[in-house]
């Protein structure tokens, strides 16, 4: 019996040593050296740890009291279930690893490639960075229970409608995950659809087929292989191939803003959360005029060029007819405000001739004009610029005296405004204003620095949100110009 008990407790030491996470213990329960009820207990699993199923690792299927050494939540020892095809290990969900997390579209070239056989490019190869902007703003997010989140920002590339950006609103479907089912033996993917809204639901481009070979997955590329499917989702002749990066989720360049403020109360906002714009905050500027830059939009109600989706408001600058539409909103007579805090979370565009632009007018513009009425530009990015916003403010009783004064601010790294959201912010007061983005402080003036003239700032201002195409300031479009262009708005807030 003696014997028997010294090579169970042999044993055991074995598998503590080759354990993943050692677990510090001392079968010899009574401390005296000599074998005895205690210790043959412990050796049973009463008090020690003990790798149950024998294989070396600790893990859920193991009695493991020592907390600090084996806690299996905090430090997780069970192998891999599988290795995929590119050596990704895979878990619980059958999917690998490295897939699990958000992928938009590569700017390389060859990011879509078309051919009439698999993996063949001889129909088309994309040239770097010439994807449309409503494609490479789309995220697809594979998810640890086994689920695709699709996020296409309200906007797609339809190929069924002559490649025309078109409002789509799937936000998600379920997904068959297949290991090593793939013509090679790749893991492959196909999309369920789960509502209407998603009756055939894509990755890519809306005639891939709603099945995906994974050819490459690394921690940082995707590349896809898929067959081209028609408006049903019933394949057809001809492939793509589509590479992915991963979106760095150690680096999240979205700002998000504060929902409320010390001594301060939000007094109005505007949050986008519904199917329309709300017609009791805003009105239109309509008209193709120049407004007095020499611009070459025509400015329009047209929901094409401005609209609510997932909560956000869309303003779209377009191509079309020749020339150019976009959108101008504004509160005049229905949303106005003196002092406080203004915040307007947005995403900016970008491009040659773009200028978008977050700003206010003196309620007092009908009766008294230009520059007398005062115009505080809260945000205006010139789009050759696409890391830099300005804040400025302009004043003077008519145009030959009109004075301005501002500064600007810019992203550091090469960020760019057209990649994440930021909130840009004025705190207005009495006889001064601040500009302030992502609550970083860089512009203020005050009625001392009106030059002679009188401080309009005083007053009740309106709220003005356009994009802007040409003018004396951004220049004009050229062959670098990518059409459409957006500027998302998720909030505009008033606090006092």
């Amino acid at each position: 019996m003696k014997n028997f008990l010294i090579l169970i407790l042999l044993s055991t030491f074995s598998l503590a040593t080759f354990a993943q996470i050692e677990c510090d213990y001392q079968p010899d329960i009574e401390s005296d050296y000599l074998i005895g009820v205690s210790d043959v207990l412990a050796v049973l699993g009463l008090f020690g740890e003990v790798d149950l199923d024998q294989d070396g690792i600790w893990d859920s299927e193991d009695l493991c009291t020592d907390l600090e050494a084996c806690n299996f939540d905090l430090y997780p020892s069970e192998a891999c279930q599988y290795f995929d095809m590119n050596g990704n290990c895979g878990g619980d969900t059958f999917i690998p690893d490295n897939l699990i997390g958000s992928w938009t579209f590569s700017t390389i070239e060859g990011a879509i490639t078309v051919g009439s056989n698999p993996y063949g490019s001889n129909w088309h190869v994309s040239p770097p960075n010439s994807l449309n902007p409503v494609q490479y703003d789309d995220v697809y997010t594979f998810n640890e229970d086994g689920t695709l989140s699709m996020n296409y920002n309200g906007l797609i590339l339809d190929a069924f409608l002559d490649y025309s950006v078109q409002q789509y609103d799937c936000d998600g479907v379920d997904v068959i995950y297949n290991f090593g089912g793939g013509t090679s033996g790749e893991d492959l993917f196909t999309l369920v659809p789960n509502n209407n809204d998603c009756s055939c639901p894509f990755f890519g481009t809306t005639d891939a087929s709603m099945t995906y070979e994974i050819v490459e997955l690394t921690s940082t590329t995707l590349v896809l292989h898929s067959q081209i499917d028609n408006s049903s989702c019933e394949t057809q002749n001809g492939y793509f191939t589509f590479t992915f990066v991963k979106i760095n989720e150690g680096v999240n360049n979205d700002y998000q803003g504060a929902d409320s403020y010390p001594n301060m109360d939000l007094i109005w906002s505007d949050e986008f959360e519904g199917s329309s714009i709300n017609t009791q905050n805003w009105t239109y500027d309509i008209g193709a005029s120049g407004w007095g830059n020499n611009e070459l939009q025509n400015y329009t109600s047209s929901s094409s060029n401005s609209f609510v989706s997932n909560g956000y408001l869309n303003i779209v600058a377009k191509e079309e007819n020749g020339g150019y539409t976009s959108a101008r909103l504004k509160s005049i007579d229905l949303q106005e405000f003196q002092f406080g805090r203004i915040d307007v979370r947005a995403k900016l565009p970008e491009g040659q001739g773009i200028w978008p632009a977050i700003w206010m007018l003196g309620h007092n513009f009908p009766t008294s004009g230009w520059p007398a009425c005062g115009e505080i530009d809260i945000m205006e990015l010139i789009g050759h610029e696409p890391s830099t916003v300005h804040g400025t403010a302009h004043w003077g009783t008519s145009w030959n005296v009109h004075q301005y004064s501002g500064d600007e601010i810019s992203l550091p790294a090469g960020q760019k405004f057209s990649d994440a959201f930021h909130l840009f912010s004025i705190i207005w007061t009495e006889n001064s204003i601040t500009w302030l983005m992502d609550d970083q402080p860089y512009y203020s003036i005050d009625n001392t620095q009106m030059n002679g003239q009188p401080y309009p700032f005083n007053n009740s201002f309106f709220f003005i949100m356009n994009i802007a195409v040409g003018g004396n300031w951004p220049g004009y479009p050229n062959s670098s110009t990518i059409f459409p262009q957006t500027m998302q708005v998720d909030y505009v807030r008033v606090f006092q």
